[in-house]
């Protein structure tokens, strides 16, 4: 077998060295971003507990009376009384504030605050009034549709912020309901969320969304609000915390116990509007975060086509090509249900192996198809409000 191996490698052309070993070099490539990055994650210890800090938690919206009866009680009794709930309604046309005035009346935890009329940017002006209304140094938006939260939720996230600490990001998806494109959105959102917990522990941080993100409330002002990110209509506060953002003040919370799902119905216009989301979010950070996370993509996007092109040239490696892709993907395999299952994910496991094969080359397509539609005029979909 060696012999012949080595016979094989003997009668290779230069064409084909120079595929081998571009296919060697991303192969170890993968697998150095498999164990710095995504390893990393799996293995995170838990930051040590202090003296709990008390949270400030925010939620901006509009007409959302049926999630607000339905889950803001759930919100007002996690269990213990240092933290308080700020509430900014953004011009509902239903009974929204009928029902946080209700709410404030039965407890004192809850504070309401309003809109009065339709203004540009509507959504990121809530949400500012809701941070200035906040009495807490510490701050955690939620969105009205979170509706389970891990045991000791609060509690845990309380425990582990410290003055050394600006940012604690915590994991947030929906709550699987059975439906196709729900699990669509679940498998994308898992692993943006992935790829930013990487970059975080790698000295790279950014956050891809702005949920279950505490971070204190003075960065936000030294930040000088929005500023020039106002009229951006994909995302919110994720625009600021990014800015501020620093390996050494940033603390993951990357297990279950720190995480919490929203229960609401997406549609396929919601699943683009994540990806177009991502997209749009990249634009605002660093050269340095924007690079790596184009050579990581690249690499992801290589490894298969490569793969394939050297079985097509040189069948006969067929043996070394298959063992190499069983073993990147047996330890990729072996990380992802570690993750997982620390985050209680478990019924994303084999979607997400599944649909993690095809959605770098999706991305791709829908990336490009973008970009092609913003240069026509047509890229920013979403109302501004």
């Amino acid at each position: 077998m060696r012999e012949s191996v080595l016979e094989i490698f003997n009668h290779l052309s230069t064409f084909e060295w120079g595929v081998f070993a571009f296919f060697l070099a991303i192969a170890v490539l993968r697998m150095v971003y498999l164990i710095l990055f995504s390893g990393r994650v799996a293995f995170l210890k838990t930051p040590p507990a202090s003296a709990p800090e008390p949270v400030s938690l925010l939620l901006a919206f509009r007409n959302e009376e049926a999630n607000l009866r339905k889950n803001l009680p759930t919100l007002l009794s996690l269990g213990n009384n240092d933290y308080e709930v700020v509430a900014v309604d953004d011009f509902s046309t239903d009974a929204s504030l009928t029902v946080l005035g209700t709410l404030k009346r039965q407890d004192l935890k809850m504070h309401v605050s309003s809109m009065s009329q339709e203004t540009h940017f509507s959504e990121k002006m809530a949400r500012n009034i809701a941070i200035k209304a906040a009495v807490n140094e510490w701050l955690l938006f939620l969105t009205p549709t979170v509706s389970s939260f891990a045991p000791g939720w609060l509690s845990n996230v309380e425990s582990v912020l410290n003055d050394d600490a600006d940012v604690a990001v915590g994991y947030s998806n929906l709550k699987p309901n059975g439906k196709f494109v729900s699990l669509l959105f679940r498998v994308e959102l898992f692993f943006q969320q992935l790829k930013s917990f990487g970059f975080i522990l790698n000295g790279l941080p950014f956050v891809v969304a702005e949920e279950n993100v505490a971070f204190k409330k003075q960065k936000y002002f030294e930040a000088n609000g929005y500023h020039n990110k106002i009229s951006e209509s994909f995302a919110h506060l994720e625009l600021l915390i990014n800015s501020f953002m620093q390996k050494k003040t940033t603390l993951l919370l990357s297990k279950g116990e720190f995480a919490c799902w929203e229960e609401k119905k997406v549609s396929f216009e919601a699943f683009f509007d994540l990806l177009k989301k991502e997209i749009r979010l990249k634009r605002f950070l660093s050269g340095n975060k924007r690079f790596m996370l184009f050579f990581t993509n690249c690499i992801e996007l290589l490894f298969f086509p490569v793969a394939a092109l050297l079985f097509v040239f040189v069948p006969a490696l067929w043996p070394l090509i298959a063992s190499v892709l069983g073993l990147v993907f047996i330890f990729r395999l072996f990380i992802i249900k570690r993750i997982l299952f620390r985050l209680n994910e478990r019924k994303l496991f084999l979607p997400s192996l599944l649909l993690a094969l095809l959605r770098p080359y999706f991305k791709l397509v829908f990336v490009l198809w973008y970009r092609n539609t913003e240069r026509k005029g047509n890229g920013r979909t979403k109302f501004i409000r």
